[in-house]
């Protein structure tokens, strides 16, 4: 066996101890290290989730450029909306969902005699009431006109 000493710090310390010490201070460099490493894979998923976010958010934007290109929709269609915070979000998808609506009854019902309307007034697309029948009963309404009286 061994028996070599060693010297730290003014003290004699057998070579047992002496790699005990130096595992010691190993043991504490590799706990150091692995905290760095798990920061540095936390910062990374984090940032990769903002790129993630900010590619959809980039890629919506680029469809609904090329949409509003391609059906020819007003300027204020292509110009990019400013980023809304958390409430501002429902109101304005509520508005774009309607608006949506409206050009897709236009196109397929209105536009081409009324396809998805029931003689009942339903809508076969949504299965609710229509609502540009609403809309030209309540129009009709305000001039004084029935829905079925000729104008």
């Amino acid at each position: 066996m061994n028996n070599r000493l060693v010297v730290v710090r003014g003290r004699a310390l057998s070579a047992a101890q002496d790699l005990a010490l130096e595992h010691v201070a190993l043991v504490g460099r590799l706990g150091r290290l692995q905290q760095r490493v798990t920061e540095q894979l936390q910062a990374g998923a984090r940032r990769q989730a903002a790129l993630e976010a900010e590619n959809l958010r980039l890629r919506c934007e680029l469809v609904r450029m090329r949409t509003a290109v391609a059906w020819d929709l007003r300027p204020a269609a292509l110009q990019s909306p400013s980023r809304p915070g958390p409430r501002a979000v429902a109101p304005r998808v509520d508005a774009e969902m309607r608006e949506a609506q409206s050009v897709i009854c236009q196109t397929g019902c209105a536009g081409h005699a009324h396809p998805w309307l029931e003689p009942d007034g339903q809508c076969r697309r949504t299965g609710q009431a229509c609502d540009r029948l609403e809309d030209e009963t309540l129009s009709a309404a305000a001039r004084g006109a029935g829905p079925s009286d000729p104008e």
